[in-house]
Formats: structure tokens, sequence, C-alpha cells
């Protein structure tokens, strides 16, 4: 009788077969219950704990009924956890030309944008690789756009060059000399005057753009003839006024001037515009033996 008891009070506190278990519950339930490991109820309950667990410290995206104002919350709020406070560190693509630009200023404020967006790091770096290669790109097309007016502009220069000395004579003759000093006097007085030609000439293709010297080269053989074909045509009666004067911009034949060095160089070098400057002065040009 005792050894009865004794199993009875044994079997109580046993735990239930695994089978027995299973057994009272459906098909359903039984084919989910083997899905999961589950073969005692002992197994769901610690389970369930397990999952109480994860879900206490899960994140719970927003429903599709959340409004505007509380996605961008729950936004802000996960983007603490990855947003570097002291802004971001970007490393530069591989590939970049040596004189690339790279501005590092415009990169820190970039910075601060993704900070206030609340980027992920990694999705910042990808931000600032696509503008870097994009003002790459505009870099290498630009100077290479660069190269290529250098080039036309050397080889225009260097063709209008050769079409002077084949009109005029070589550079350090007297025929290529003059023509060149008369269109530089032409270009001066014509700009004392208000009529600044170098801009112009230099949009027509006849200069060059100014170099980092601040002095513009010939590019078409044009613009010097006219330029001398201007100088000549100011030293006659009719010409144009202003350009009578000498180089620092008063008629040295002036009856108030003082300059006899000028006078004397003048009409040794060039009678002709003597004699101009004398009648504008209202002088005879005989008292200069002209």
């Amino acid at each position: 009788m005792d050894d009865q008891n004794d199993a009875a009070y044994a079997g109580e506190d046993a735990a239930p077969e695994p089978d027995a278990f299973l057994s009272g519950l459906t098909e359903d339930q039984r084919a989910f219950a083997t899905d999961n490991g589950w073969r005692t109820a002992e197994s769901v309950f610690s389970d369930f704990h397990a999952l109480q667990d994860q879900l206490s410290s899960a994140v719970m995206l927003p429903g599709e009924s959340a409004s505007s104002d509380e996605k961008a919350a729950f936004y802000q709020d996960v983007s603490k956890s990855w947003t570097p406070e002291n802004g971001y560190r970007f490393d530069l693509p591989e590939g970049l030309a040596e004189d690339f630009p790279y501005d590092q200023g415009f990169a820190e404020e970039a910075s601060g944008w993704f900070q206030e967006a609340g980027l992920h790091p990694e999705a910042a770096q990808k931000l600032h690789d696509r503008w870097v290669g994009k003002m790459a790109d505009h870099f290498a097309a630009n100077t290479e756009a660069a190269h290529v007016t250098d080039q036309k502009q050397a080889e225009a220069t260097q063709a209008a060059h050769q079409a002077l000395i084949k009109e005029y004579g070589a550079p350090d003759s007297d025929g290529y000399q003059n023509v060149v000093a008369k269109a530089d006097r032409a270009m001066t007085g014509l700009k004392a005057n208000g009529i600044d030609l170098s801009g112009w000439f230099s949009e027509k293709g006849a200069l060059t753009a100014a170099g980092a010297d601040g002095l513009q080269q010939v590019a078409d053989p044009t613009a010097v003839k006219l330029l001398a074909f201007i100088h000549d045509s100011a030293l006659a009666e009719d010409g144009l006024p202003g350009l009578n004067t000498g180089g620092n911009g008063t008629n040295p034949f002036a009856s108030d001037s003082l300059s006899l060095k000028e006078q004397s160089e003048m009409l040794e070098r060039n009678p002709a515009k003597a004699r101009q400057m004398i009648l504008a002065a209202g002088r005879d040009p005989a008292l200069f033996r002209l």
C-alpha cells in the first residue's frame, strides 16, 4: 500500500512526457510546437520569457497611421545612437587628381547638415564621395577645356607672329618693329581717349586673354595692321584728336612746354608727326625748320 502511494505522489511531481504535451494539441498546434522545438509546457514558457526580454529593448517602428511628426521624432531618437557628436570625418575617394581643389570648408559645412539630418556615418560618407566625384568630373572637364583653349591660343599667336614676319620681316627688323610700335601707340592713345579696344579684340579672337602678367598676345595679324593704320591716319591733319601727344600725354611743342629733349627726339625720329603736333599746338613748323 505504501509503495503504491509513493508511486502516485511521484507521478504527480514528475514532468509530463513530451508526447503527452503534444497529444493534447490540435494538428496545427503540434506542427507549430514542433517547428519551434516545444515538447513541453516548460519549454513554451521559457521561450515566452526570453521573447519578453527581447521586446522590452526592441525598437518599434511607427505604424502606418503615425503622423509625420511622430515619424520624425522616432527617426531623431533612433539616429542619436549613431550620429557623431563632433561631426563626421570623411575619407577622400581614391583616384582624385593631385591638384584637385578639395573644399575642406564646404566639407565641414556639409558635415553639419548631415549631423542635423541624423545620417548614419556610412550614408554620410557615400554622399560625400558622390559630391566629391561630381566636383572631380567638373574639375577634369574644366582643366581639359582650359588646356585646349591655351593650345589653340598658342597656335593662333604663333601663326600671327609668322604672318607678321612674312610681311614685315624678322622680329628685329625695322619693318616689324615699326608696325608693332605703331599698333601699341595707337592702342594706348585710343585708350587714353576712352576707347579701350583690348576687350573687344579679345572677344573677336584678335588678342588673347590677358595672362598672369596682364599682357595680351596678338592672335590675328589683322589687329596689328588695323592699329597701325589708325596710328598713321591719326598723324594726318584731320586725324583723331588726342593721338597727337607725346609719351606723357602732353604736346611737347605747346607754347608753354619746356620738353626740349622730347621735341628734338620727335623731330629726328618722326618729322611728319612732329609737324602735326606743332600745328596742333598752334605754332609755325618753320620755327622748327620744317
